[in-house]
C-alpha cells in the first residue's frame, strides 16, 4: 500500500441526518486547508496549488509531491 493510499484509508461511517461524518472533520494540522506544490507531467516544472481541501490531495500525483498547512506552514506530506 502506498503512503496516499495509507493516509485516505477509511472505514465507511454511517451517516444519520444531522451528524457530522468523518470526512467533514479531518484536518490533517491547525487547518482544514493545505497547499500542494506538485511537478508537471511533460515539463518538470514546479506548480503549486493553494487552499486546497485535505481531501482534494488524493487526486494529486504522489511523485514530487509537497503538501503543506495552510495555517502554518508546516509541511504534512
Amino acid at each position: 500500500m502506498n503512503l496516499l493510499s495509507k493516509l485516505f484509508h477509511r472505514k465507511a461511517a454511517k451517516s444519520t441526518p444531522g451528524t457530522k461524518t468523518e470526512e467533514d472533520s479531518v484536518s490533517p494540522c491547525c487547518s482544514q486547508y493545505v497547499h500542494v506544490a506538485y511537478r508537471g507531467v511533460s515539463d518538470d516544472r514546479l506548480y503549486l496549488s493553494y487552499k486546497r481541501k485535505w481531501l482534494d490531495v488524493q487526486f494529486f500525483r504522489p511523485n514530487g509531491l509537497r503538501v503543506f498547512c495552510a495555517g502554518c506552514r508546516k509541511r504534512i506530506l
